[in-house]
């Protein structure tokens, strides 16, 4: 075993053990930033009883959002900059900065302040993860070890629920946020142990204006977003000025990076690879399509089947579980074969299919039709989990590996934030006033009622369905079949992306992080 662990394959940088002991510190950073999201869920309503503040809720949720997906483009700049240890080490001590602030928390604004915080360090985790993934494993075999990282999210899931649950049941609600102290710390250990320290110094420039108004931009397209029909109607001064400060400043950011020499985003990297552009678009109608369903399924087995609320939310563990078993065995496949458009459009199908099904659920289905729906949807979403992210990295230099990830992982973001919006107001269109009034008792709605909103929420998985026919036709005229690297060479990507030998291997080669 000690000789296994020392031996360094071919083509890698790095030996087994010690890539190994990185992603054991990846993996226990992004279980401890999905646990907090799946136990805050679960014991808030006894934080709101507690700290007041009902009208506020969600706003435990939204500065977390906000903060986490701004922040996301640019930690993959800083971290192509600058590397990715010093910025890991920065995202987890913000983090649990955050969590302890959130522990300490008096009253509900302050509660919400600190779980921004919180998000500012979250934005960091999973883009950062993902672009350490691609630097010290090559993309050969990268699909094994990303596959694993949908076994830590659904993992998370589902014992986040029973953690937070018995947090709850049996000492304070600060509990959910200070039990992140010790994990995180065992993180931050593991991660300036075994992370590798970036050698090379290299002048480089930040795009901090562009920087500024991409955070701004995206902020006030998603306070936008989330407001709209929720807090205000759509048609009121803050959601339309939220939206309109939104489209100026995202304007300016565009305008701003055709002229800087190092962008914050890698739009040069999209114009000059249609992989590029075809998988990070893929990447957010993917995530608009996957969140969507999650958030409405519970909704349907609750008020249409009528069943309790834990009922509902059992129902989401087949989808998981289907996403996890088939995320760990395509990545498999994909590392033995070099191949991953097979899945790429084998996904859609398969999740369009489960779409499909649920769209013709009606008061009749039982939990047991409900889960098998749901196994199909997450088969679908496990086949796509991480392969337009294992397609993008494969198509650029290690040097843009950091930019080109957290743009994926950006899409993603923007991406479900509008597949829950809209499918809200699908479902809100057709939704009869008198079911709107009995969201408290969802699971006692007479007939009728149980009738009307089954049909209001057919819509919204059927437009997921038809989200899921645009990803098949950008995979098929997008996507082009790269044969996956077995190490660390990119004159090939260099040249394809039109860059000279100065930008070739030469210069990656000596970007190890």
């Amino acid at each position: 075993m000690r000789e296994r662990l020392a031996r360094t394959p071919p083509g890698y940088r790095f030996s087994v053990g010690r890539v190994l002991a990185i992603y054991a510190g990846l993996m226990v950073t992004l279980l401890l930033a999905a646990l907090d999201q799946t136990i805050v869920a679960t014991a808030l309503p006894k934080v709101v009883s507690d700290l007041g503040g009902l009208s506020s809720y969600t706003w435990v949720f939204t500065a977390y959002l906000l903060a986490a997906t701004v922040t996301v483009p640019i930690y993959g700049k800083l971290g192509d900059i600058y590397g990715r240890r010093p910025l890991f080490l920065l995202a987890i001590t913000i983090f649990l900065v955050g969590s302890a602030l959130c522990g300490l928390a008096q009253n509900m604004p302050e509660l919400i302040v600190f779980r921004g915080v919180q998000g500012l360090g979250a934005g960091g985790l999973f883009p950062l993860a993902l672009a350490t993934i691609g630097n010290i494993v090559p993309p050969r075999d990268r699909g094994r070890y990303q596959g694993l990282i949908g076994a830590t999210f659904a993992a998370a899931s589902i014992i986040g629920p029973l953690v937070g649950g018995l947090i709850v049941d049996h000492t304070t609600w600060r509990w959910i946020f200070y039990v992140n102290l010790p994990v995180g710390g065992l993180a931050l250990v593991v991660i300036y142990l075994t992370m590798p320290r970036r050698t090379d110094k290299r002048a480089h420039t930040v795009d901090w204006l562009g920087a500024a108004l991409l955070a701004a931009g995206s902020c006030a397209l998603l306070l936008g977003l989330v407001w709209g029909g929720q807090q205000y109607p759509w048609t009121s001064a803050n959601v339309l000025g939220a939206l309109v400060a939104s489209a100026l400043l995202l304007v300016a950011f565009a305008l701003v990076e055709r002229r800087v020499i190092e962008p914050i985003l890698p739009f040069d990297l999209m114009r000059s690879s249609s992989t590029v552009t075809a998988s990070v678009l893929s990447m957010g109608l993917v995530g608009m399509a996957m969140f969507g369903t999650i958030t409405f399924v519970p909704l349907f087995v609750q008020g249409v089947i009528g069943t309790s609320a834990t009922s509902s939310g059992v129902v989401l563990t087949p989808l998981m579980l289907g996403a996890v078993a088939t995320s760990i065995l395509s990545g498999q496949w994909v590392s033995r074969s070099g191949r991953y458009k097979p899945n790429a459009l084998l996904g859609p199908p398969v999740l369009a299919a489960g779409l499909l099904l649920l769209w013709r659920m009606d008061v009749h289905t039982t939990n047991a039709e409900a889960a098998r729906n749901m196994v199909i949807t997450g088969i679908g979403l496990g086949l796509m989990m991480q392969v337009f992210v294992l397609s993008v990295q494969n198509s650029v230099p290690s040097r843009h590996i950091g930019s080109a990830t957290a743009l994926t992982q950006f899409a993603r973001s923007i991406g479900s934030t509008l597949g829950v919006t809209i499918m809200g107001v699908i479902v809100n269109q057709g939704l009869p006033a008198s079911v709107r009034g009995n969201q408290a008792t969802l699971h006692r709605l007479p007939e009728h009622a149980r009738v009307a909103l089954a049909d209001a929420l057919h819509p919204a998985f059927l437009s997921a369905a038809v989200v899921c026919a645009v990803v098949f036709a950008l995979v098929v005229f997008g996507i082009k079949e790269v044969p996956l690297r077995k190490d660390f060479d990119e004159t090939a990507v260099a040249a394809g992306l039109g860059e000279g030998a100065a930008g070739g291997p030469a210069t990656a080669s000596r970007t190890s992080r």
